[in-house]
Formats: C-alpha cells, structure tokens, sequence
C-alpha cells in the first residue's frame, strides 16, 4: 500500500520558474487560522489519486522539471512510505527535482528525506520568540527545537525556501523579528500576502 493523494495541479509559480506537479497529501497535526485547505487537514477530500496515477503523470510529461509533495502536511506519514514514492520517481525520471513542503514540526522525518530530496519550503508562521502567537497562529503548542532543527537540515539546499504568510496579527514589527531570526540561514524568505479564508473551522 502506497501514498494515496487527493489532487494535482501543475504550476511555475510554487517551484519559481520550474514547470512543478504538486500533490496534495491529507491531514496534518496543525489547525492554522484561515488554513486554504483545511478540508484535506480534516481529511474531508477523499484521496483517491493512487501513486500509480502520479507516476503515470510523471513518465507522460518530459516537460515537468519539478515535483512538490505538499498538503496538509507530508511528514505526518512515515518516512519510509514518502522515501518509497520518491525513489519511484526518481527511477523514472531521474532529473526530476523534489520539493517538499512543511511546517517544520517534524525534523526527524527531514533528516530521513534530505538523502533524496532536492529542498524544503519550511513556514514560519510567527516569531520564533513568541509562543504564545504561534500557538494563537496554530492552535497548538509551539516547539521552537522541532523548527530550529528543521530549519538548520533544509538550509542551502537547492530548492529550499522559507515562508511566512502576513497574517493580519503579524505587525510590521514581527515581521522584522521573523526576518532576524531568519538572517544567520543562507536559504531566502517568503512573505506571501494573507487571503482571508472565512469558512475555515480553526478561524
């Protein structure tokens, strides 16, 4: 039994300028203000899309330079099932690039996929020294070693990026404090504009 996915879109904007198939994984252990895809976190979007399909898709595109597992959030699964799918994409296509996106709670699963993947989008999602407002921002408890460390396994590879999304609770001022908390890794930072989701559960 293999990873099974909700849905697939192709796009040059989440890889910039990499012509990217990014799958959505549901579920995830974080309950994010205004989540976008807060149905897959619930696990209300059936996966129906077996890893047999996306490999399909995979070896039918010569044009796709990318690959992005995202969600919900991937390291919720077992590394060794994430690592099995990757090294079937990777034998079929073996210039192929993988990306995985995160919210950095779970190091020990980087650590096991940066032997074979090409980066990590990592989200900050408030100042690393302000526990209380990322727990505000999340709805749960906020480990600052799980993120540091993630941080530090996913910095400088090719494709790593890190994110913020400017939250309406996020002054200017925080914003800064991200950015200094950001500023000994090498790997740029994002700060993409909040969309406001109202019919999210965890608003």
């Amino acid at each position: 039994m293999g990873l099974r996915f909700v849905s697939y879109l192709y796009t040059t904007k989440d890889v910039p300028d990499r012509w990217s198939l990014v799958l959505f994984l549901p579920y995830c252990n974080l309950r994010c203000r205004h989540c976008h895809n807060w149905r897959l976190v619930l696990g209300r979007e059936p996966a129906r899309l077996t890893e047999e399909e996306v490999l399909k898709e995979v070896s039918n595109n010569p044009l796709l330079e990318c690959l992005v597992l995202s969600g919900g959030e991937p390291t919720v699964y077992p590394p060794s099932l994430l690592l099995s799918f990757i090294k079937k994409v990777k034998k079929l296509n073996p210039s192929i690039l993988v990306r995985v996106d995160t919210n950095g709670t779970n190091p020990k699963a980087v650590k096991a996929l940066k032997e074979l993947v090409d980066g990590f989008a990592v989200d900050v999602k408030a100042p690393p020294d302000e526990p209380e407002l990322y727990r505000y921002a999340t709805l749960k408890p906020f480990n600052r070693k799980a993120l540091e460390e993630t941080l530090t396994l996913a910095d400088g590879m090719p494709l790593t990026l890190f994110r913020t999304t400017r939250y309406p609770w996020l002054t200017d001022e925080k914003l800064k404090k991200i950015e200094r908390f950001l500023k000994p890794f090498s790997s740029p930072w994002l700060v993409n504009e909040f969309v406001s989701v109202p019919d999210c559960p965890f608003v």
